[in-house]
């Protein structure tokens, strides 16, 4: 089975001082994109994460699932307890909609974008 879990950001106050730790204590490399900057681990091709600036309401680790209906996904989450944090984020791979579980945490439902 995949991971349910399709990428992860890293969202703080400081991403500059997060981006250096990362790299310094895990290698791994970073591309500044300008609204975040891209990670990739050693060996890899392909960034699996991102840190980026402030976002109120979420620090932290966010874990993305990626959804097949994000409007459907939302109201099911909230039907189960969940808060939402920002609604219908658009982002050059797809839309987002940040959430809280019932326990606190905060994760991402992303769809992917139709391929061009």
């Amino acid at each position: 089975m995949a991971s349910p879990f399709v990428w992860f950001d890293n969202i703080g106050e400081d991403r500059t001082a997060t981006t250096d730790f990362l790299n310094n204590t895990f290698g791994w490399a970073a591309n500044d994109i300008g609204p975040m900057t891209f990670l990739t681990a050693p060996e890899q091709d392909m960034p699996f994460a991102a840190t980026c600036d402030a976002m109120d309401g979420i620090s932290g680790w966010v874990p993305y699932f990626e959804v097949e209906d994000l409007a459907q996904a939302v109201e099911n989450a909230c039907k189960h307890g969940a808060q939402i944090i920002a609604e219908n984020l658009k982002g050059p791979a797809g839309d987002a909609s940040f959430i809280r579980d019932p326990g606190g945490s905060p994760m991402a439902l992303w769809k992917r974008a139709a391929k061009v």
